[in-house]
Protein backbone atom coordinates (compact mmCIF):
# COMPACT_ATOMS: atom_id res chain seq x y z
CA UNK A 1 0.00 0.00 0.00
CA UNK A 2 1.50 3.43 -0.66
CA UNK A 3 2.20 5.89 1.65
CA UNK A 4 0.15 8.94 2.14
CA UNK A 5 0.06 11.63 -0.57
CA UNK A 6 0.72 11.35 -4.38
CA UNK A 7 2.93 9.37 -6.95
CA UNK A 8 3.72 10.64 -10.59
CA UNK A 9 6.62 8.57 -13.04
CA UNK A 10 8.31 6.51 -9.59
CA UNK A 11 8.23 10.14 -7.74
CA UNK A 12 5.93 10.16 -4.16
CA UNK A 13 5.64 13.25 -2.15
CA UNK A 14 6.47 11.99 1.09
CA UNK A 15 8.51 8.86 -0.01
CA UNK A 16 11.22 10.92 -2.26
CA UNK A 17 10.57 14.62 -1.09
CA UNK A 18 9.77 14.58 2.80
CA UNK A 19 6.30 16.08 2.31
CA UNK A 20 3.20 15.31 4.49
CA UNK A 21 -0.04 15.29 2.62
CA UNK A 22 -2.49 16.82 5.08
CA UNK A 23 -5.67 17.96 3.16
CA UNK A 24 -7.82 17.04 0.02
CA UNK A 25 -10.01 19.12 -1.47
CA UNK A 26 -11.79 17.65 -4.79
CA UNK A 27 -14.13 19.86 -6.95
CA UNK A 28 -16.52 17.20 -9.46
CA UNK A 29 -16.69 17.61 -12.86
CA UNK A 30 -19.61 19.69 -14.26
CA UNK A 31 -22.09 17.85 -16.82
CA UNK A 32 -21.52 19.98 -19.87
CA UNK A 33 -25.19 20.58 -20.80
CA UNK A 34 -26.20 21.43 -24.24
CA UNK A 35 -29.74 23.46 -24.36
CA UNK A 36 -31.78 25.52 -26.79
CA UNK A 37 -34.56 27.68 -26.39
CA UNK A 38 -37.44 27.75 -29.08
CA UNK A 39 -38.99 30.73 -29.49
CA UNK A 40 -42.68 31.13 -28.65
CA UNK A 41 -42.02 28.17 -26.49
CA UNK A 42 -41.72 27.39 -22.71
CA UNK A 43 -38.28 25.83 -21.20
CA UNK A 44 -35.75 24.87 -23.51
CA UNK A 45 -34.54 21.49 -25.53
CA UNK A 46 -32.16 19.49 -23.51
CA UNK A 47 -29.52 17.92 -26.01
CA UNK A 48 -26.73 16.72 -23.75
CA UNK A 49 -26.92 12.58 -24.40
CA UNK A 50 -28.34 12.98 -27.81
CA UNK A 51 -25.24 11.52 -28.96
CA UNK A 52 -25.84 8.44 -26.42
CA UNK A 53 -23.86 9.48 -23.82
CA UNK A 54 -23.25 12.94 -22.02
CA UNK A 55 -20.01 14.26 -21.77
CA UNK A 56 -18.28 16.33 -18.33
CA UNK A 57 -15.76 18.95 -17.67
CA UNK A 58 -12.63 18.76 -16.09
CA UNK A 59 -12.34 18.17 -12.38
CA UNK A 60 -9.95 19.55 -10.03
CA UNK A 61 -8.24 18.42 -6.94
CA UNK A 62 -5.91 20.81 -4.55
CA UNK A 63 -3.68 19.48 -2.18
CA UNK A 64 -2.00 20.29 0.80
CA UNK A 65 1.32 19.40 2.08
CA UNK A 66 3.26 20.23 5.00
CA UNK A 67 6.87 19.83 6.01
CA UNK A 68 9.17 20.52 9.10
CA UNK A 69 12.58 21.61 8.29
CA UNK A 70 15.87 22.71 10.89
CA UNK A 71 16.17 26.43 9.61
CA UNK A 72 15.24 28.65 7.20
CA UNK A 73 17.76 27.79 4.36
CA UNK A 74 16.74 24.36 4.50
CA UNK A 75 13.27 25.11 4.41
CA UNK A 76 13.31 27.26 0.85
CA UNK A 77 15.31 24.89 -0.57
CA UNK A 78 12.79 22.06 0.61
CA UNK A 79 9.93 24.20 -0.93
CA UNK A 80 11.96 25.31 -4.38
CA UNK A 81 12.82 21.79 -5.07
CA UNK A 82 9.32 20.31 -4.18
CA UNK A 83 7.73 22.99 -6.35
CA UNK A 84 9.65 22.46 -8.83
CA UNK A 85 8.32 18.89 -9.37
CA UNK A 86 4.88 19.37 -8.56
CA UNK A 87 4.81 22.20 -11.41
CA UNK A 88 6.40 19.47 -13.89
CA UNK A 89 3.94 17.41 -13.63
CA UNK A 90 2.14 17.74 -17.06
CA UNK A 91 0.08 15.12 -18.84
CA UNK A 92 0.66 12.95 -16.69
CA UNK A 93 -1.10 9.36 -14.50
CA UNK A 94 -1.31 10.54 -11.22
CA UNK A 95 -1.66 8.15 -8.01
CA UNK A 96 -3.41 9.11 -4.96
CA UNK A 97 -2.79 7.08 -1.59
CA UNK A 98 -6.71 7.34 -0.77
CA UNK A 99 -7.60 5.53 -4.21
CA UNK A 100 -5.93 1.87 -4.93
CA UNK A 101 -6.64 0.35 -8.66
CA UNK A 102 -7.41 3.82 -9.56
CA UNK A 103 -5.39 6.68 -10.55
CA UNK A 104 -6.25 10.32 -12.03
CA UNK A 105 -4.91 12.26 -15.12
CA UNK A 106 -4.12 15.68 -15.80
CA UNK A 107 -1.31 18.52 -14.99
CA UNK A 108 -0.60 20.58 -12.10
CA UNK A 109 -2.39 24.36 -12.71
CA UNK A 110 -0.55 26.24 -9.87
CA UNK A 111 1.23 26.37 -6.41
CA UNK A 112 1.42 28.25 -3.12
CA UNK A 113 3.58 28.19 -0.14
CA UNK A 114 3.64 29.67 3.12
CA UNK A 115 6.02 28.98 5.98
CA UNK A 116 5.76 30.19 9.73
CA UNK A 117 7.17 32.86 11.37
CA UNK A 118 9.91 30.40 12.84
CA UNK A 119 10.83 29.20 9.48
CA UNK A 120 10.91 25.86 9.97
CA UNK A 121 7.28 24.65 9.21
CA UNK A 122 6.02 25.00 5.55
CA UNK A 123 2.98 24.46 3.67
CA UNK A 124 2.55 24.03 0.11
CA UNK A 125 -0.83 23.96 -2.14
CA UNK A 126 -0.70 22.73 -5.47
CA UNK A 127 -3.99 22.44 -7.79
CA UNK A 128 -4.77 20.24 -10.27
CA UNK A 129 -6.73 20.37 -13.65
CA UNK A 130 -7.85 16.61 -14.25
CA UNK A 131 -10.00 14.43 -16.60
CA UNK A 132 -13.07 13.82 -15.00
CA UNK A 133 -12.91 10.43 -14.15
CA UNK A 134 -10.30 8.33 -12.27
CA UNK A 135 -8.82 5.73 -14.90
CA UNK A 136 -8.19 1.90 -13.75
CA UNK A 137 -4.40 0.86 -13.23
CA UNK A 138 -5.16 -2.66 -15.00
CA UNK A 139 -6.85 -3.31 -18.69
CA UNK A 140 -10.15 -5.43 -18.54
CA UNK A 141 -10.12 -8.01 -21.31
CA UNK A 142 -13.69 -10.63 -22.33
CA UNK A 143 -12.98 -13.00 -24.50
CA UNK A 144 -15.86 -13.17 -26.74
CA UNK A 145 -17.04 -16.68 -28.41
CA UNK A 146 -19.56 -16.63 -31.68
CA UNK A 147 -23.25 -15.92 -30.45
CA UNK A 148 -24.01 -14.23 -27.44
CA UNK A 149 -21.82 -13.27 -24.52
CA UNK A 150 -22.53 -11.46 -21.30
CA UNK A 151 -19.84 -8.87 -20.31
CA UNK A 152 -19.62 -7.34 -16.90
CA UNK A 153 -18.49 -3.46 -16.45
CA UNK A 154 -18.07 -1.99 -13.20
CA UNK A 155 -17.29 1.54 -14.18
CA UNK A 156 -18.96 3.77 -16.16
CA UNK A 157 -19.84 3.66 -20.09
CA UNK A 158 -16.91 3.21 -21.93
CA UNK A 159 -15.21 2.69 -25.80
CA UNK A 160 -13.94 -0.91 -26.04
CA UNK A 161 -10.91 -1.96 -27.90
CA UNK A 162 -11.32 -5.42 -29.97
CA UNK A 163 -8.94 -7.96 -31.95
CA UNK A 164 -10.43 -10.98 -33.71
CA UNK A 165 -9.40 -14.41 -32.57
CA UNK A 166 -9.35 -15.34 -36.44
CA UNK A 167 -9.75 -13.43 -39.81
CA UNK A 168 -12.74 -10.89 -38.76
CA UNK A 169 -15.50 -11.00 -36.39
CA UNK A 170 -18.31 -8.48 -35.87
CA UNK A 171 -19.77 -7.20 -32.62
CA UNK A 172 -22.67 -6.05 -31.74
CA UNK A 173 -24.20 -3.98 -28.22
CA UNK A 174 -27.14 -2.53 -28.10
CA UNK A 175 -27.75 -2.09 -31.39
CA UNK A 176 -24.82 -1.29 -32.87
CA UNK A 177 -21.72 -2.90 -34.90
CA UNK A 178 -18.60 -3.30 -36.05
CA UNK A 179 -16.89 -5.53 -38.06
CA UNK A 180 -12.81 -5.62 -36.90
CA UNK A 181 -10.09 -7.12 -38.86
CA UNK A 182 -7.40 -6.11 -36.53
CA UNK A 183 -7.10 -4.88 -33.19
CA UNK A 184 -8.64 -1.28 -32.96
CA UNK A 185 -10.54 0.96 -30.91
CA UNK A 186 -13.90 1.17 -31.72
CA UNK A 187 -17.29 3.19 -31.83
CA UNK A 188 -19.15 0.40 -29.21
CA UNK A 189 -19.78 1.20 -25.82
CA UNK A 190 -20.20 -0.91 -23.01
CA UNK A 191 -22.32 0.11 -20.14
CA UNK A 192 -22.45 0.10 -16.98
CA UNK A 193 -23.14 -3.72 -15.22
CA UNK A 194 -24.01 -6.62 -17.42
CA UNK A 195 -23.91 -6.14 -20.96
CA UNK A 196 -25.20 -8.70 -24.02
CA UNK A 197 -22.66 -8.79 -26.41
CA UNK A 198 -23.66 -10.46 -29.80
CA UNK A 199 -20.59 -11.76 -31.98
CA UNK A 200 -20.53 -13.14 -35.37
CA UNK A 201 -17.58 -15.08 -38.00
CA UNK A 202 -15.32 -15.69 -35.29
CA UNK A 203 -14.25 -15.15 -31.77
CA UNK A 204 -12.45 -11.76 -30.42
CA UNK A 205 -11.20 -10.56 -27.55
CA UNK A 206 -12.18 -6.94 -26.05
CA UNK A 207 -10.37 -4.78 -23.64
CA UNK A 208 -11.28 -1.04 -22.23
CA UNK A 209 -10.23 0.34 -18.41
CA UNK A 210 -12.58 1.03 -15.86
CA UNK A 211 -13.75 4.53 -15.54
CA UNK A 212 -14.98 5.71 -12.27
CA UNK A 213 -16.40 9.00 -10.87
Amino acid sequence: MMNPGISVEGYHSLDDFGWRLVSREETPPKLRQTKVTVPYANGSLDYTGVYGEAFYDEKAITYTFARDFAGIEELMEGVREFIAWLSGIYNADIRDSMFEEFHNHGSCSDTSWEHATSGVHAKVTASFDLYPFMVADDESTATLEVGTNYVINEGRPVRITAEPLRDWATIAIGGESVTVRKKQVTSLCLESGLVEVEVDGGGAVITWFEERM
